[in-house]
């Protein structure tokens, strides 16, 4: 409706009020004059336009309400089917796309290893381990990751790092089953491709008769849970769990089989206070059995331990922002007095109690912002020291029982791809074992 309309509705109104009484009385005593007759007229088409404009409104007021009314029923059927539908999980795929994807990755690397230790200087082949990941839909994923390497004396060894099922669960569990990585700790879960390690090779007790666990066969349970404006993450695992030694120590690694009905419970904690900063606690529990030959005489009624329990924990933390990244990691386990066999006394002996501790802190800095130089950019200098003590079997303290210093200075190529040169201290505690000094270089790709 124009505002001209408006005020024809207007004027018409208050001619209508005021004008029809006089034109009446006007007419009763004489006939209209001509400005009279012409009002008069214009009254009645004023009256015409106001009987038109009702009805406009009339009829917009009506269409209004069927709109209002049909947008209504809308929504009234949609509620509807919203009720009547089940909502589709969150593995569903959309149509179209396949429902099984897959894709190949893994890590390499190669190396100098040189210095003052006992074998000669030497290049270094290195690792070969490429990881395989199937994707069914958005629920089930199979990964395994082998490792290939070169010995000393030119053969190939090959291993399976791990070999899973994972199930997803719920946006904050999934269902890992078969040969995993162990949950306890950071280094060897998430740390020990060369690619992402920052220095070349574990920290002192984290690698080969440390005390860290590799991996471990059985079932885990694992995810995240919002907590607020933060987040916990948690891995709950049973597994085959450890075994004793030949040399009277405990191998931590995942087993195809278990030589014991006792099983391994154990796993990580992990809490983000803040986004760029994570603590964590683990804890693992088992029994290990002592080895036993045929032939091998065990005094009756000796009271001898045949097995003996195992248990470690420790806690972690790590601080990623930007280009700096600091973490800390410590662990201890114990072993109970064990009656077994060994490589030394096939006939069985009775081992002391063992215990083991190692520890490490590590700081790297990317030179990102500190010059315009795209050299300077790519530089990483990092520095690491560690400690790892035993005590309880004197081999395997004298062996590896130090205090290790490494520095370094990488220099990223890519961002999976990095060049390493570093020197490593080894001082060996054991009074008699001589320290070494390694000069390392490394050049690992992850793809």
């Amino acid at each position: 409706m124009t505002c001209a309309k408006y005020r024809s509705v207007a004027l018409a109104t208050v001619a209508l009020i005021g004008l029809p009484a006089l034109a009446q009385e006007t007419q009763e005593q004489s006939p209209p004059d001509p400005q009279t007759a012409a009002l008069l007229e214009r009254i009645e088409q004023l009256e015409a336009e106001l009987a038109d404009l009702r009805g406009v409104v009339l009829q917009s007021t009506e269409t209004a309400s069927k709109a209002e009314a049909a947008a209504q029923d809308a929504v009234d059927r949609i509620a509807e089917v919203q009720d009547q539908t089940s909502p589709a999980p969150s593995y569903a795929v959309s149509p179209g796309m396949p429902d099984t994807k897959w894709h190949l990755a893994g890590y390499a690397d190669v190396g100098f290893v040189g210095g003052d230790t006992p074998g000669p200087d030497s290049f270094v082949s290195g690792k070969f381990n490429p990881a395989l990941h199937f994707q069914y839909k958005d629920f089930l994923i199979f990964e395994g990751e082998f490792e290939y390497a070169t010995t000393g004396d030119g053969k190939t060894e090959s291993e399976l790092e791990y070999s899973q099922i994972d199930l997803v669960l719920n946006d904050h569990a999934v269902l890992v089953v078969g040969k995993y990585l162990s949950p306890i700790g950071q280094f060897q879960e998430r740390l020990h491709p060369s690619w992402i390690n920052k220095v070349q090779g574990a920290p002192a007790g984290f690698g080969h008769d440390g005390v860290q666990p590799t991996s471990d066969t059985g079932v885990q349970l694992r995810g995240s849970i919002p907590a607020g404006s933060t987040r916990l993450t948690y891995a709950l695992a049973v597994g085959n769990g450890p075994r004793t030694t030949s040399e009277g120590g405990v191998e931590l690694m995942g087993m195809g089989s278990d030589d014991n009905s006792n099983k391994s419970v154990g796993g990580r904690v992990g809490f983000f206070p803040m986004p760029a900063l994570e603590v964590g606690g683990s804890y693992l529990t088992a029994r290990v059995d002592g080895i036993m030959n045929p032939d091998m005489p065990v005094p009756s009624g000796s009271g001898l331990p045949l097995d003996a329990r195992f248990q470690l924990w420790g806690v972690d933390a790590a601080y990623t922002k930007g280009p700096l990244a600091a973490r800390f990691e410590y662990l201890k386990s114990e072993r109970g007095k064990l009656f077994t066999a060994t490589d030394e006394e096939p006939d069985g002996v009775l081992l002391p109690d063992l215990e083991m501790e190692a520890w490490y802190g590590q700081v790297s800095y990317r030179l990102s912002g500190f010059s315009d130089s795209e050299i300077i950019h790519r530089l990483e200098p990092v520095v690491r020291y560690g400690e790892f003590s035993i005590s309880g079997h004197p081999e395997l303290e004298e062996e590896n029982a130090q205090n290790r210093l490494n520095a370094g200075l990488n220099y990223w190529l890519a961002p999976t791809i990095v060049a390493k040169a570093g020197l490593e201290w080894r001082d060996y505690t054991v009074p008699g074992v001589p320290d070494e000094t390694l000069i390392q270089f490394q050049l690992g790709y992850g793809f």
